[in-house]
């Protein structure tokens, strides 16, 4: 890719590519921001699941509606998340890590790599005995993503 992303400005507080990819491990939950309709930014939370191996996230979505209509329009996302944090010595500020991903979403048509897919983000979150389950029952009605990550920043915030 050609693009040249924007350096972190508080450098001495960004994560290391390995740190940013245990959060994506971690998590099952972020923010999608996408380009939605009339020029106005959408953006809705989504579980995902982070593929190891390819480095990139499964997302899943119904097959139909603004979602899908603004993506097919334009494929450029960024989508951001945290972990919980914790207050330090009593006090009411959060540190916690945060991450942004800037990428594309590249859709899944082929049915058995769509079924690939939805077992890997299906296990993150259901025991494999209700996988099968739930993959046989709703399978077909669900639009499978793949989040392409172009590139990522993460970040240890540290409030006050």
């Amino acid at each position: 890719m050609d693009i040249e992303f924007r350096k972190m400005r508080r450098f001495n507080q960004q994560l290391s590519a390995e740190e940013c990819y245990e959060l994506l491990r971690q998590e099952d939950r972020g923010i999608l921001a996408i380009h939605g309709e009339n020029g106005y930014p959408y953006a809705f939370p989504m579980n995902f699941c982070f593929d190891e191996k390819k480095k990139c996230l499964y997302l899943h979505s119904a097959k139909t509606g603004h979602k899908i209509d603004a993506l097919r329009k334009d494929n450029k996302v960024c989508f951001c998340l945290h972990d919980p944090g914790y207050t330090h010595g009593g006090r009411w500020q959060k540190h916690f890590r945060s991450l942004v991903v800037f990428g594309h979403i590249e859709f899944v048509d082929d049915p058995e790599k769509s079924i690939e897919c939805a077992k890997l983000y299906d296990l993150k979150f259901e025991p494999p005995e209700e996988m099968a389950k739930h993959i046989e029952r709703e399978g077909k009605l669900v639009q499978m993503m793949i989040l392409v990550i172009d590139h990522m920043t993460g970040k240890k915030v540290v409030e006050g």
